[in-house]
């Protein structure tokens, strides 16, 4: 892969390990003559004369690449900060499960190493395109990494959700609400919801209700060559539309929403050739629960 020689740095947390990992990529930089620039966000955070960009803007200018440290939500804030174009994310997990981050902070110094030497592999993530319609008017649109969702806000009742694939009607979900996930969001708020996992490289909608009230009502997978409808029906408490849940908007009474992919795309960068299913039973501890003795066993 082409070398990168720029890289912007962003984390949204502050606490000691995160500042302890600034200062360590800072001086790497200087040590490897690599330019490095930091989001605004860490002004605070850094006991150093390091180059802090003064806006968003002007720091997405300044790098190659943008080296998000944190978890899986810093990921995503950090996708939908660049917008979902084709600038390049390096992962770097300080946080729990880490799916979609690929680095871990011990060796952080050899890995980005192996980047400036153009070591590395970029996997292409597809990205959902929400379009919000209000009395036959587009209100806003909306892109999502993991997952378009609609939830309740206030009010524990159920809602009607009517869906349509395409021009064929599946069923109205009556339920607390809706997921609508990509496949590398199957692992995330879908799997909590009782989705089922998904390949990343698959192209599929994941529709998955969020406790609905028909147990017969089960996640469904659908091909990506269609668009998916939502329609909000009559007699709904409030409701959220989300993307990532970065993204939201309240929805009203007859409102649509068309979910696709549109042909966006987020690129991750990724250190060597892994398999997915290892990463599984790594993050997700397959296979383990078997074998392990509780307080209770004697």
């Amino acid at each position: 892969m082409k070398p990168i020689r720029s890289f912007g740095v962003v984390a949204f947390k502050e606490s000691q390990d995160i500042r302890d990992l600034l200062l360590r990529i800072f001086h790497w930089s200087l040590k490897h003559d690599v330019s490095l620039v930091f989001h605004p966000f860490l002004k605070d955070q850094l006991s150093v004369d390091a180059r802090i960009s003064s806006t968003e803007c002007e720091f997405l200018s300044e790098c190659e690449a943008v080296i998000s440290v944190g978890g899986d939500g810093t990921f995503l804030s950090v996708a939908h900060m660049c917008r979902f174009t084709e600038k390049q994310i390096i992962g770097v997990n300080l946080g729990g499960l880490g799916f979609l981050t690929d680095i871990g902070p011990e060796d952080i110094e050899d890995n980005l190493a192996k980047i400036t030497d153009g070591d590395y592999l970029t996997i292409n993530r597809m990205v959902l395109e929400a379009c919000l319609y209000r009395k036959g008017e587009k209100v806003c649109q909306f892109h999502a990494l993991n997952d378009i969702f609609i939830n309740r806000i206030n009010t524990p009742k159920l809602t009607s959700i009517s869906a349509w694939f395409g021009n064929d009607f599946i069923t109205d979900f009556y339920a607390d609400g809706i997921i609508v996930a990509t496949p590398n969001g199957s692992t995330a708020y879908s799997l909590s919801a009782g989705g089922p996992i998904v390949e990343p490289n698959v192209k599929a909608l994941l529709l998955t209700p969020i406790c609905p009230h028909s147990l017969t009502e089960r996640p469904i997978i659908l091909p990506s060559d269609q668009t998916l409808r939502l329609v909000i029906n009559e007699k709904n408490p409030d409701l959220l539309l989300s993307a990532d849940s970065i993204d939201s908007v309240r929805l009203q009474n007859g409102d649509q929403i068309t979910i696709s992919y549109g042909g966006v795309k987020t690129n991750l960068i990724q250190l060597a050739e892994r398999s997915y299913f290892s990463l599984l039973r790594r993050k997700l501890d397959w296979g383990k629960g078997y074998k392990r003795k509780t307080d209770y066993d004697s």
